[in-house]
């Protein structure tokens, strides 16, 4: 059947959301060998995805995932695409403990790195968080403590069916684009980073099709997928509300200086995990803690906890200086030691 599908996208046409939610799951019952999967890949890639296809995918890759629930209704997912290949420290990892400081809970989505440096997997691992824990104790944290970090692995274990293929095509394909989308707290509100803007706006089309009650997607001027401070950053937001805005912010929108890009960028995990512990546990305020706090503002923004830019900046500025923030990534560290 998959077959039919290959051929009708090779031929220049689109997809319907029900057909692309078929495929997916072709592919997830690992009923596609894998010189059909690239054939497929390769074919939307090559026409341009459309936001019904990307939305079918996510939906049948929401049903087959692991679950968990969250008891905070408003809580939200900090996370990004990656593949920006800019090579800048974990923002959105060290923003989401900043976000849960300031009383949002977090349920943060990730996985080991694409094409960075260090994906927020890997410096968590290095910082001595556990990110094995099974989804039961995963959903004790993030109820106990107010954020957790969900492993994507454990949770869309049929997503292995085609991760040979991925590997080996080495490109950027739709299935870049998903993990965001298919957060297994089935979270309403997020912030997410995207490695350029034709896909992040192509992400904020699908998501009216994916019952998001707010969600954010950026990306900058130069293809970052975080807020950087160093220039414009394209904003698509979506909420039920007013649908889809576009609109552009630079560093003013939170009260803040711009900076030079290059001081936010690291060569290694290890170095991630330096930069991450200087922001969090020593409280430096240099670039990098002024690139958290923009980060966890936005968050805090699409959370609710103000329309101001400004003061949600101020929220999440006192976030790291009362400690709270760093008190959250010590209590999830301590939880998963006691799991082990």
């Amino acid at each position: 059947m998959i077959k039919t599908y290959i051929e009708r996208i090779s031929e220049g046409n689109n997809l319907q959301l029900a057909d692309a939610y078929v495929v997916m799951q072709h592919i997830m019952h690992g009923e596609c060998n894998n010189s059909q999967i690239s054939g497929l890949l390769l074919a939307l890639r090559t026409k341009g995805e459309t936001p019904e296809e990307v939305a079918g995918f996510v939906k049948a890759m929401r049903d087959k995932s692991l679950k968990i629930t969250s008891r905070y209704k408003n809580t939200i997912d900090v996370c990004g695409t990656g593949g920006d290949g800019s090579n800048t420290f974990n923002i959105s990892t060290a923003a989401s403990f900043v976000v849960a400081g300031a009383g949002v809970y977090v349920a943060k989505h990730g996985n080991r790195s694409v094409s960075s440096k260090s994906g927020s997997a890997d410096v968590l691992t290095h910082l001595g968080i556990n990110i094995n824990l099974s989804p039961d104790v995963t959903e004790q944290a993030l109820n106990e403590i107010g954020i957790a970090f969900l492993f994507a692995p454990v949770y869309h274990p049929a997503m292995k069916y085609a991760a040979e293929v991925r590997r080996e095509l080495g490109i950027k394909t739709i299935f870049n684009i998903l993990g965001p989308l298919t957060n297994p707290a089935g979270t309403k509100k997020q912030l997410v980073g995207v490695f350029n803007n034709k896909t992040a706006k192509l992400m904020a089309e699908a998501a009216f099709y994916l019952d998001m009650e707010r969600i954010v997607f950026l990306s900058t001027e130069n293809s970052l997928d975080e807020i950087s401070l160093a220039g414009i950053t394209n904003v698509y937001e979506y909420n039920l509300n007013s649908k889809l805005k576009e609109y552009k912010i630079d560093s003013s929108a939170f009260g803040l200086s711009e900076i030079e890009s290059g001081k936010i960028k690291s060569d290694s995990t290890e170095n991630n995990a330096k930069i991450f512990l200087s922001v969090l546990k020593e409280k430096i305020k240099d670039e990098a803690f002024y690139v958290v706090v923009a980060n966890a503002a936005m968050a805090l923004h699409v959370a609710g906890l103000s329309e101001d830019l400004v003061e949600c900046k101020n929220i999440a500025e006192e976030s790291i200086l009362s400690g709270k923030a760093f008190e959250k990534f010590t209590a999830l560290k301590n939880f998963g030691e006691k799991h082990q």
